[in-house]
């Protein structure tokens, strides 16, 4: 046996160290067994709030480990004699053995080994939070003072040690839970979930895999309206039904805002349009089931699926695959609003289309790929040529003729438009300003106006530099702005359009009556003229757009407007313009787009001397 103050020298200086882990425990309880001479130690601790212990720590004589992990719950009497401190001293501590001719009151003791017992509870702060058992095979086993003082000290160092180690235990694991788990929604991150798809590749013999990724339409109303913590809540709900409704669930991720992956398997006799189907199905109640409390937001859900059935694709493809198929259901209009695609080659086909149409505009701009042809503008009785529309044309690498619908709504998305539109302002301004030094015909000529010139303000002092570079009569210069885009960015349009013509240029609603808000357009909106779309002068116009098309232009004519009919292709709408007293027309009735030098040769045979 070892000395008192050495034994608590030893055990002390085994307890106070700042790194934790459980050698240090089990050379303490060794230190104190040896030096004590006892048989048995045990260190248990409160696993639940059902009064459940949990031996923890074991140490003795014979070196048998018979205990370790393994639980039993406090009866609820000896509970609140525990807390109540019956049976035990004000130093917390219990005392038997086997000659007071009663059972020991305690669980979890090797019967065996228990002759005399020395019982110490622990606490944290005020908090029960376990116990020690020291335990001697003898029967009259007399704790002395000198024992009483290194098990209390013990008891006190373990109990700061073990508050210690589990505060410090649950920040590396909360450190460890954020590294890998998504913090709104407790779901895996990226990261783990590519792990977990690929431990599922394993098992694909008579099984499937369905990558699906899945995002909301109009969740951003979400956090407009009810703001981001609302937002959040709405995210994580969406995760606790993924898993109440999906069976075929393996693992799910939230990778970035509102878009989450899922993988599920499911056997290999599920055709595609089955899982499409069963998607669809579940997909619909699921958003009507989480949106409820959205109800304004018009929520719509998206998903992109892609299938795998060989453990040979690579899984990050799989995943983009799944992503792209997502952002092609995103655009379609389905019946319920929502909308599910899987992916199909031809869209990765696409998006490098719209990858090389990108970054081979600027090349095209600097190689003079794009060039305009102009269609005419005429009077709709004796067809007079009163102006034109200048139309972009990419003659891509100097053989491939591309239309403005090839690539125009590529540019916009991307935001390069911008740069397509200045060139187009510009070589209209400069073929004017040609003409007048070559004393050609002058003719007002249309451009067109994207709506991304109106998310920033640099559309008017370009417009102010070509007005300085090329000095010519700005009434020969008309602006068309997509009815689209003046209700969608109203105040803006109505600004821009003023200034515009403060400088003298000329403005028409372009596609106007296309279904947005035609009366409220006027009302707002400061313009020269409207051009009746293509969407209502169809070829063959029935009784209910004659109606429609007859009343938009009985109220420009009434409101002074400029009215031109766009996309005229039959004599048959002419007939009727005429008989509705629109007085100018643009479509291929008359002429398609043409060249300049075309155009020059057309106005040659109206009698105007180019």
């Amino acid at each position: 046996m070892g000395s008192d103050n050495s034994i608590l020298n030893d055990i002390t200086e085994k307890m106070s160290s700042s790194s934790y882990d459980d050698e240090r425990i089990d050379a303490s309880l060794a230190i104190i067994g040896e030096g004590l001479d006892l048989s048995y130690i045990a260190v248990k601790e409160f696993v639940s709030e059902n009064h459940v212990l949990c031996c923890t720590y074991e140490w003795s004589k014979d070196g048998k480990r018979e205990l370790i992990n393994t639980e039993s719950r406090i009866s609820d009497d000896i509970w609140e004699r525990w807390l109540s401190g019956k049976g035990i001293t004000s130093a917390g501590y219990l005392e038997w053995n086997a000659n007071m001719g009663i059972a020991c009151p305690l669980k979890q003791i090797r019967k065996s080994l228990a002759g005399s017992i020395m019982h110490v509870q622990l606490f944290n702060e005020d908090s029960l939070i376990g116990c020690i058992d020291f335990v001697d095979n003898r029967p009259k086993r007399r704790w002395t003072n000198a024992d009483k003082t290194v098990i209390l000290k013990f008891r006190s160092l373990l109990s700061d040690y073990l508050s210690k180690w589990h505060e410090n235990k649950k920040a590396i694991t909360s450190e460890i839970i954020s590294s890998v788990y998504d913090h709104t929604t407790r779901l895996p991150k990226y990261e783990l979930f590519c792990m977990e798809v690929e431990e599922s590749f394993k098992e694909l013999e008579n099984s499937q895999l369905v990558i699906l990724s899945v995002d909301f339409t109009n969740f951003k109303f979400i956090n407009e309206k009810y703001g981001h913590e609302e937002g959040d809540l709405f995210l994580e709900n969406v995760a606790k039904n993924i898993y109440a409704y999906t069976k075929w669930l393996i693992s799910c991720c939230r990778s970035h805002s509102d878009n989450f992956l899922l993988v599920c398997k499911c056997d290999r006799i599920y055709t595609k349009a089955r899982i499409i189907n069963t998607i669809e199905e579940i997909s619909r109640d699921f958003v009507n089931r989480i949106s409820e409390k959205y109800f304004d937001c018009n929520l719509c859900i998206n998903i992109g699926v892609h299938i795998i059935r060989s453990d040979t694709e690579n899984i990050e493809q799989c995943i983009s695959n799944a992503n792209l198929a997502r952002k092609y259901a995103k655009k379609k209009k389905h019946e319920y609003g929502h909308s599910c695609l899987t992916y199909d080659p031809a869209m990765a086909f696409e998006l490098k289309r719209r990858a090389e149409y990108i970054s081979d505009m600027k090349k095209g701009i600097e190689g003079g790929e794009f060039f305009l042809e102009f269609q005419p503008q005429v009077m709709t009785d004796d067809m007079e040529i009163i102006g034109a529309e200048a139309l972009i044309r990419w003659k891509k690498d100097n053989y491939n003729r591309l239309m403005p619908e090839d690539f125009l709504a590529i540019f916009e998305k991307d935001g390069c438009i911008v740069k397509m539109d200045y060139y187009v302002y510009e070589q209209v301004f400069k073929l004017i300003a040609d003409r007048i030094k070559e004393k050609k015909a002058l003719f007002p000529i249309s451009i067109n106006v994207s709506i991304v010139h109106f998310y920033d303000n640099k559309l008017l002092p370009f417009i102010d530099s070509l007005i300085e570079k090329y000095k010519i009569p700005l009434n020969y210069v008309n602006f068309e702005i997509d009815e689209r885009i003046a209700v969608m960015r109203m105040n803006n349009v109505a600004y821009v359009i003023d200034e515009l013509r403060n400088r003298g240029f000329h403005v028409y609603i372009d596609n106007f009556g296309s279904g947005y808000s035609a009366l409220n357009t006027l009302t707002r909106l400061n313009v020269d003229g409207i051009k009746i779309g293509r969407t209502l002068m169809k070829k063959e116009l029935d009784s209910t757009d004659q109606i429609i098309i007859k009343c938009v232009i009985n109220m420009g004519n009434k409101l002074n407007l400029e009215v031109i009919a766009e996309g005229v292709e039959t004599q048959e709408q002419r007939a009727f313009l005429i008989k509705s007293r629109c007085d100018y027309m643009q479509g291929n009735y008359f002429s398609r787009p043409l060249s300049i030098e075309a155009f020059d040769a057309l106005l040659a045979k109206q009698g105007v001397k180019a």
